[in-house]
């Protein structure tokens, strides 16, 4: 069995270094223009998301504020570990850095992650994850696919969103718990994110309009920050590039 696993680990990593080489080459393009050919499969399942999250969101949204907060630090802060992982990756140490020490901070001054007292004390959060590092390394970012439970991603983000889940750190020093606190985590990122969205939801025509362009705004500046450019937006609706809006919350599942 275990040679198994070693041999699927190498053809992995084989197939991914064949796609990156042949992809070095692809412009990197950070306006990330909406991609969404498959608009009615993806309602569908977006359809079936807010059926089994919607409930949970709202309970988020009911809870007092410093309880939501608690989460989103315990969510940040298990994250980091990956973060720091993916700006290894893309070649950013000084975000590595950050990261690094973020984590050691917050996961003892921060109760375990508790408490972010690392982004006040001049550390803030970074970003990093596969999907960017794919990105950094050449990869084109595919269409838009709402993916069930996680929700919105790109091909690239899907696929990033996949090796973040099953090459954690955290979840594969604590081994099949670990993995199963990882798709975990991810649903409470789903579900903060949603509950913090529930007010917009309520006043939304059309709310998955409105998070695939949300997706897409923050995207665009997660991808300008992994090529170490300011956390812009670049619509390809508009001549010039607009201050991203500040990030009062993950993006869902990353």
């Amino acid at each position: 069995m275990q040679r198994a696993e070693t041999w699927f680990m190498r053809l992995a990593a084989l197939t991914l270094a064949a796609l990156v080489t042949a992809c070095a080459g692809v412009p990197r393009d950070t306006s990330l223009p909406i991609d969404d050919p498959n608009e009615d499969f993806n309602r569908k399942v977006f359809a079936v998301n807010q059926a089994i999250l919607h409930p949970p969101a709202t309970v988020v949204k009911a809870l007092p504020t410093p309880v939501i907060d608690r989460l989103r630090d315990v969510d940040d802060n298990l994250k980091e570990p990956r973060i720091f992982a993916n700006d290894i990756l893309q070649g950013r140490m000084n975000a590595a850095g950050i990261t690094f020490a973020r984590f050691l901070f917050n996961s003892t001054f921060g109760l375990g992650g508790l408490f972010d007292v690392a982004g006040p004390g001049g550390l803030p959060k970074q970003t990093g994850d596969f999907g960017q590092t794919l990105f950094v390394w050449g990869v084109p970012a595919g269409t838009y696919v709402v993916r069930p439970y996680f929700g919105p991603a790109t091909q690239r983000d899907a696929v990033g969103g996949t090796v973040d889940l099953v090459a954690d750190p955290v979840g594969l020093s604590l081994g099949v718990f670990g993995w199963k606190a990882a798709v975990a985590a991810g649903g409470l990122s789903a579900v903060v994110r949603l509950g913090l969205l529930k007010e917009a939801e309520d006043s939304s025509i059309d709310f998955y309009s409105f998070l695939r362009s949300d997706y897409y705004q923050i995207r665009r500046a997660d991808l300008r920050e992994s090529l170490g450019l300011p956390a812009i937006t670049e619509s390809p609706a508009t001549s010039s590039p607009a201050t991203a809006l500040p990030k009062a919350a993950p993006a869902l599942s990353q």
